[in-house]
């Protein structure tokens, strides 16, 4: 997950044949592409919505002497399709970058590498590299597994990953070290060491998330911790408390929708199956002093806007329920079973980019609304979001989650308010460029336009304009015809051939 990716590569080539940098673009802002390029091996990496970026990126180091390696969602689901806008791509896990850098060295390098996404090698994590780049983040970001093994429609995880593994004790224990022993010497990451899990289910495993709790429990420079899990473990009220006195003092979890029939829709099937209540669940974790968010997601295909805004609405109104840290559309990642079954029943809108997979974006061709009604609802949740939920009621909530946590950890006021308004402070700092919302239509990034006028047509075409996956009548771009077999129902699979972009 992001933003371990970068380190997680860079930690796996030798320092002794090459000089290593991060750019994260969240930290650093978009790289600066009128500078000489100096590197001869750079990796690239990102969501499916920065897939572009990747492709923008490519051209500038390509341009100036640099061998482009790519991974990441899109490179893991289409390598055949990828390899055309770089030197090589990654399939699968990072475990694929030392034969990456020896075939580069040896000049051997091949189109596609390929790594097991559930083979975890127990290379050493260099966190100084992190600390060297200036990416200082308020927590440790560690990962102690990887994958998950429930069938949710709308992730790629099933696809990408197909199961979920741990790591070895011993190299999480090593990354901590690390991550602890190379911070600022005054900083508070040196001085009051937090742990942020960015495993995509850390509760997966049972097992290994006792055992990792035996190891943080253990260790007494760590003051607290927190990690993504599932909605169904705030169920199991005595692993609660075990996982308090482990430390644990934040859970993000994934409870996504309110909705029982949006959660059957997209096989959820880990949220339905509740023995008690909700609200219950999270108030019991926060008196033991585990602070509860979460992410909310809006189907769009399938409610109207009435019906949207009558979720949040019910959501400000419990007092007891935290504020969503998020929220967000439904988007058909590319790739996911949802994606393709959109895809094959003509649910996706003309001229969906791979942009517009933001989960902003109004990315079907038919939508339980009016477009403009939902265009403007969705202008109020991402960019004014205080008039969906009133702010006086996320300072009830606030209150009311202050008054349960009491005073016993102060970290726990402080993350508190910033889940409890981020999407708040979210809307504020990042101001849209949108006009409809629709995808296919809204202006896209500055990035798009920002290359030297003597760029070919050639070029602009195969490194700056937007991927498509949709035509003007949405049907499947051309280049996606190849994967459709494996990935429709009744169809024949075939092997991908020669692909345009």
């Amino acid at each position: 997950m992001q933003p371990m990716a970068g380190l997680q590569v860079a930690s796996r080539i030798d320092p002794a044949r090459f000089e290593v940098h991060l750019h994260h673009e969240d930290w650093h802002g978009p790289f600066e592409t009128s500078r000489p390029v100096e590197a001869d091996l750079v990796f690239l990496t990102g969501l499916q919505s920065d897939f572009d970026r990747m492709r923008q990126l490519a051209w500038f180091f390509r341009r100036g002497g640099a061998t482009v390696v790519a991974g990441g969602s899109i490179c893991s689901n289409f390598p055949e399709f990828a390899a055309q806008f770089f030197d090589a791509v990654c399939v699968g896990s990072v475990e694929s970058t030392g034969r990456v850098v020896a075939d580069f060295l040896a000049g051997t390098l091949r189109p596609i590498y390929r790594a097991a996404p559930l083979s975890i090698d127990r290379h050493p994590l260099d966190y100084g590299l992190l600390t060297r780049a200036g990416i200082r983040t308020q927590s440790h970001l560690i990962e102690a597994s990887r994958g998950c093994s429930f069938k949710c429609s709308f992730c790629t995880m099933p696809g990408e990953f197909g199961g979920h593994a741990g790591y070895d004790l011993a190299a999480l224990r090593q990354a901590i070290g690390s991550a602890i022993e190379t911070s600022p010497r005054f900083s508070l990451r040196r001085i009051f060491p937090t742990i942020f899990f960015l495993d995509n289910n850390f509760s997966d495993d049972r097992d290994h998330m006792l055992a990792v709790c035996d190891l943080l429990r253990a260790d007494r420079r760590i003051r607290a911790w927190g990690a993504l899990v599932t909605q169904n473990i705030l169920q199991d009220h005595a692993l609660v408390r075990h996982l308090a006195a482990a430390k644990c003092r934040t859970l993000f979890v994934g409870l996504e929708s309110l909705d029982a029939a949006t959660l059957r829709r997209f096989n959820k099937k880990q949220n339905l199956g509740r023995s008690g209540n909700l609200l219950d669940d999270i108030a019991h974790a926060e008196r033991h002093g585990i602070l509860i968010t979460y992410g909310y997601l809006l189907d769009i295909q399938n409610q109207t806007v009435a019906e949207m805004a009558a979720q949040l609405r019910a959501i400000g109104e419990a007092a007891d329920l935290p504020m969503p840290t998020y929220l967000s559309l439904i988007a058909p990642l590319a790739g996911t079973r949802f994606f393709w079954s959109a895809l094959r029943d003509g649910h996706l809108a003309p001229r969906l980019r791979l942009r517009d997979l933001d989960g902003e974006s109004l990315c079907y061709s038919e939508i339980a609304d009016a477009p403009g009604k939902v265009a403007a609802f969705a202008d109020q949740v991402f960019r004014r979001p205080w008039e969906v939920i009133p702010l006086h009621q996320a300072l009830r909530k606030a209150w009311r989650r202050l008054g349960r946590l009491g005073l016993a950890h102060p970290l726990l006021w402080f993350m508190t308010l910033s889940a409890t308004f981020h999407s708040f402070l979210w809307a504020g700092a990042y101001p849209s460029r949108r006009v409809t919302y629709r995808a296919g239509e809204d202006v896209l990034d500055p990035q798009y336009g920002a290359h030297p006028p003597d760029l070919s047509e050639e070029d602009r075409a195969r490194y700056f304009e937007p991927i498509a996956l949709t035509d003007a009548a949405g049907a499947p771009a051309a280049w996606l015809l190849p994967y459709l077999g494996g990935a429709l129902p009744g169809a024949e699979r075939h092997e991908p051939a020669t692909l345009e972009a």
